[in-house]
């Protein structure tokens, strides 16, 4: 356990060289086919951060919504994960045989991986002050739906093209990909 919080330390940091522009996101991760299989295991530290944001979207639902009825099961539960774990990685190995950079597939998924966990963390973090009462429930969606959103297409954005080694435009469009295919997933599955 100790090694996979480790992992997760050193994924968290190689987010935030790659988020800050910085070049040595590289050396914070462990590259080979164990670290690529570790990688994954990001989603077990997800789990309690995704509950709590569940419990969170509840409350912040009914308050907004008088009369909401949560509808959410735990088979969607477990639909989210799949999708949010196994749908990326054939995404990104159909896109990097595209793009011609399958050999940066390992890289892409990784670094990926990790920054699921860093954009669940931050979720969480805006329930937190909205649960703890320190920010109103306009405040508190207003992030989720304007300043998260906008954040999490430059990390995807931002993560493909570090990872890719492709130029901005190319790079920012394949980062941008997968999260619309995210979204359209969503829309069907309702």
């Amino acid at each position: 356990m100790i090694r996979l919080i480790y992992e997760a330390y050193s994924g968290l940091k190689a987010v935030l060289h790659a988020m800050a522009f910085r070049d040595d996101w590289e050396r914070h991760l462990n590259l080979t086919a164990g670290g690529f299989v570790r990688s994954f295991s990001a989603a077990l530290f997800v789990l309690p951060v995704f509950w709590f944001i569940l419990q969170g979207t509840t409350r912040l639902f009914t308050e907004l919504s008088p009369g909401f009825q949560n509808s959410y099961t735990g088979s969607d539960f477990l639909t989210d994960l799949v999708r949010i774990w196994l749908v990326f990685p054939v995404l990104a190995a159909l896109l990097t045989r595209i793009a011609g950079v399958k050999h940066r597939f390992v890289h892409w998924v990784i670094l990926h991986n990790w920054a699921v966990l860093f954009l669940f963390l931050l979720q969480g973090l805006i329930f937190l002050f909205y649960l703890a009462g320190l920010s109103g429930a306009s405040v508190a969606y207003s992030l989720l739906t304007s300043v998260y959103l906008i954040f999490r297409f430059f990390l995807h954005a931002r993560i493909a093209v570090a990872a890719l080694g492709l130029p901005a435009g190319l790079g920012i469009v394949m980062g941008l990909i997968p999260v619309i295919v995210d979204f359209a997933l969503i829309e069907l599955m309702r």
